[in-house]
């Protein structure tokens, strides 16, 4: 299947490393232009970006704390810069804290809610509007499936997050008629070489009807598949990526 994406400009948030990285090398490998954010990892996200160089690709790198509105309006300003209008924006990132509501202390709960729900609002509101003009966009944000089926651990994250599905169900009414897509990927738990002892990750494997963790080859597929004009007329849903582990409809 050709994807039809030579030449186009994507965005890639928290390419740095993991699931973010091996969405950008593969689309670069596609012929994509890449757009390569990432906010600490400054040495990942070199390393990334030398391997993306590789495909004979444009390469801009942007450094930006998504919570900030100020800071994504000036990766705006670079990325229309070296590479011109971003055709397709995927959200990879996130900042959580893994306990107990109660755990927090008040107000220690923002910063998840500003990275993971605000951010959204923030890039959706720099970067689609040129895709409105343009007449042609994609907008891909990935969620854990904790934003659809609670995590008593995650309980902020998935809050901000369920957030962005109704957000993005809502905008891409809005924004379809000029032909730009707004679509969710809800992952299960993707093995990226978490040090889970043997009890774990056997108790964890039981809760998949595939029998094992996700892999980040998983999600590459279905991400690429959103970008290309091959998802043209799929706006607006929810796909998860998780072996089964849960089946909403």
């Amino acid at each position: 299947m050709d994807l039809n994406l030579k030449g186009e400009n994507v965005l890639i948030t928290g390419a740095a490393k993991g699931i973010g990285k091996e969405i950008a090398l593969a689309a670069a490998r596609a012929g994509a232009n890449i757009a390569l954010h990432y906010h600490e990892s400054q040495k990942e996200a070199a390393e990334t970006a030398e391997n993306i160089k590789k495909c004979g690709v444009k390469l801009v790198l942007v450094q930006a704390d998504l919570s900030r509105l100020e800071e994504v309006q000036e990766m705006k300003v670079v990325t229309k810069r070296e590479l011109g209008i971003i055709d397709g924006v995927i959200n990879n990132a996130g900042w959580t804290q893994f306990k107990s509501f109660f755990k927090y202390e008040p107000g220690e709960w923002k910063k998840e809610m500003e990275v993971c729900f605000y951010g959204v609002l923030h890039l959706a509101h720099t970067f689609m509007p040129d895709m409105m003009d343009n007449k042609q966009g994609k907008f891909i944000n990935i969620v854990g499936d904790s934003a659809r089926t609670g995590d008593k651990n995650l309980i902020i994250s998935g809050a901000a997050r369920s957030g962005t599905i109704s957000f993005l169900k809502s905008l891409s009414q809005e924004v379809g008629k000029s032909n730009v897509q707004c679509n969710t990927i809800s992952l299960g738990l993707i093995d990226q070489g978490q040090s889970f002892d043997t009890v774990m990750l056997e108790k964890l494997i039981k809760q998949y009807p595939m029998g094992r963790l996700g892999k980040v080859d998983d999600v590459i597929g279905i991400t690429l598949f959103l970008l290309s004009n091959w998802s043209d007329w799929i706006t607006g849903q929810v796909i998860p990526v998780n072996g089964g582990h849960s089946m909403i409809g």
